[in-house]
């Protein structure tokens, strides 16, 4: 491991906040509501920020945790970030870590560090610092071809070998050479990695489990074809893409074959599955993009893209639409639940895209020699060009796919810069809020050193009672009815079998009672809370930590 400095270009940020919901001056049906507030901060983050609703004691605001883990963002692939976006083409600060011909892999953002193995240029590890570029430590690990997966203060990378590495300071906690880069981002999944290695003299490859702390061998299992996608382990299975050959699904903890779809004429290469409420969609040799079933591997839909070319891109998702372009000359926004076209405009990707904010960001890539490569950033809604930035050029133009984190969208180009575009770090904080119904005025403030360093103020009029909030992004928590007086209906949703943990905490974070500990299978889960009679009434947060997430919905006792 070597430490080091590079030398950044000067920061662009300030002390600021600025709420963006609710909105002010807006009208609302219902009194629950949310309260989302962005803070630049120096690029450091607030002691705190709390909000104060109709001149009541300050409540906390806890930080939205936007950090971009590994490939695409999460463990399944949606390539979606909540954090902002930036809207023109400023320059955070350029690194010159990447090489000139195929620098393929997705910078991974996690808790202010940015982790980038280079691909063609010096074949090592790299980790800087998110605001100024600067290093912090690098390894040599040798060829790299994917993005590494940071989970629980550990890294892991499938290089020359698997790796994994203190996240913090580069030291090496343990390496086998039974898998290697050909098998893609490692996952790393309720406490297990898996990845894989091809065979490309024997048409194979073989899928591993290891113990994500020690190392050791789990169990392996063989496949027909190469593994040049990256895998997805959901639902107590794990998705393998396979070029030259099928959609396999294993079962996560024995390795042994759940299905296999052959729907893909040519099978796979460098589309990964994403899944989405048990559907899985992946674009396919045969210029196919496909819908499939992940319990059962029956295609849902399939439509035809670009007759005659291949899609090797990963689709990204959101809100019922996935993104993606093709090779050969356009970039695609389709409907997930028939694969119709909602727009389609000019644009060639190599690698993956990116979204946050509205907007869908990706790296104009091909198989072609240019001198130049944009970086686009286009609207989600109409596919229209919100800003483009150009570069210099490798033969493949820009193969990376971007990463939005804290405000700040990272790439890697073919000319020698690791790019990461924005103003400044900024900071989303997130929280319910129940307002009173009439006018109320919302006061939002950020703390450093117990000093108030910022905040934002906006005026609201509510019109009607009894709206509870939708259920969680995160695993599907969800409280009702909210306000309670006696008993409160919970649930929350496991994406696989793990452990989890249901709390409930006062809003000073002292414990109030643990609702239910231990190994949960996937599905939903329910269970009523009747709290002790001597409760008091207020604000309490229902927490649960489950699968490596954690989800909190605020609910009031009457």
């Amino acid at each position: 491991m070597i430490a080091g400095t590079f030398i950044a270009a000067a920061l662009i940020s300030a002390t600021s906040l600025t709420i963006t919901e609710p909105v002010d001056g807006g009208t609302y049906d219902g009194d629950w509501l949310t309260v989302r507030a962005i803070v630049e901060n120096d690029n450091e983050i607030p002691d705190s920020v709390s909000h104060s609703l109709n001149g009541q004691p300050l409540v906390q605001v806890p930080r939205l945790n936007t950090d971009w883990y590994t490939y695409m963002q999460n463990d399944l692939h949606h390539g979606y970030s909540e954090s902002p976006a930036p809207t023109d083409t400023t320059i955070l600060w350029t690194a010159p870590v990447t090489g000139d011909y195929h620098e393929f892999p997705t910078p991974i953002i996690v808790d202010g560090i940015v982790y980038y193995p280079s691909n063609y240029g010096t074949d090592s590890l790299y980790a800087l610092d998110a605001a100024t570029g600067e290093l912090i430590w690098k390894y040599r690990t040798g060829y790299t071809d994917d993005a590494v997966t940071v989970k629980d203060g550990y890294l892991y990378t499938a290089s020359d070998s698997l790796w994994c590495l203190d996240a913090l300071t580069g030291e090496r906690i343990w390496a086998t050479a039974a898998a290697d880069a050909d098998g893609s981002t490692p996952a790393v999944v309720g406490g297990r990695v898996y990845c894989g290695r091809a065979s490309y003299s024997q048409s194979t490859s073989y899928i591993y489990c290891f113990n994500a702390i020690t190392g050791a061998e789990i169990w392996s299992q063989t496949i027909s074809g190469y593994t040049a996608s990256c895998l997805t382990v959901c639902s107590g299975m794990v998705f393998i893409p396979a070029y030259m050959g099928s959609l396999y699904a294993l079962d996560s903890n024995t390795g042994s074959l759940v299905w296999e779809n052959t729907d893909s004429y040519g099978g796979y290469w460098d589309s990964s599955p994403v899944v989405v409420d048990n559907v899985i969609y992946i674009n396919g040799q045969d210029s196919r993009t496909r819908a499939i079933n992940a319990m059962t591997g029956i295609t849902v839909w399939e439509v035809d893209i670009t007759p005659g070319t291949y899609l090797s891109a990963t689709i990204a998702y959101h809100d019922g639409r996935l993104y993606f372009g093709d090779q050969v000359d356009s970039f695609h926004c389709l409907d997930a639940s028939n694969g119709s076209t909602i727009w389609s405009v000019p644009g060639v990707e190599h690698g993956s895209s990116g979204i946050a904010d509205g907007i869908v960001f990706y790296g104009e890539g091909s198989n072609y020699y240019a001198d130049s490569a944009r970086v686009f950033a286009l609207s989600c809604e109409t596919g229209q060009v919100v800003w483009s930035y150009m570069t210099n050029t490798g033969p493949y133009g820009i193969v990376s796919s971007p990463a939005i984190t804290d405000g700040v969208m990272y790439i890697a180009g073919t000319d020698g810069n690791l790019y990461a575009f924005g103003t400044g770090l900024k900071y989303t904080y997130l929280d319910d809020l129940f307002a009173e119904v009439g006018a109320n005025e919302l006061i939002v403030t950020s703390f450093d050193g117990g000093v108030a360093v910022a905040a934002d103020t906006v005026n609201f009029t509510v019109t009607g009672t009894g709206i509870n909030p939708p259920p969680s992004s995160l695993l599907g928590l969800c409280a009702n009815p909210n306000p309670f007086t006696s008993s409160l209906s919970i649930s929350y949703s496991m994406p696989e079998f793990g452990e989890a943990q249901l709390s409930v905490y006062d809003l000073s974070g002292r414990l109030v009672e643990i609702l239910e500990a231990g190994s949960m299978s996937s599905g939903e889960h329910t269970l009523i809370w009747n709290p002790e009679a001597s409760l008091p009434g207020g604000c309490y947060m229902i927490v649960v930590d489950a699968c490596g997430e954690r989800a909190v919905r605020r609910c009031v006792k009457l």
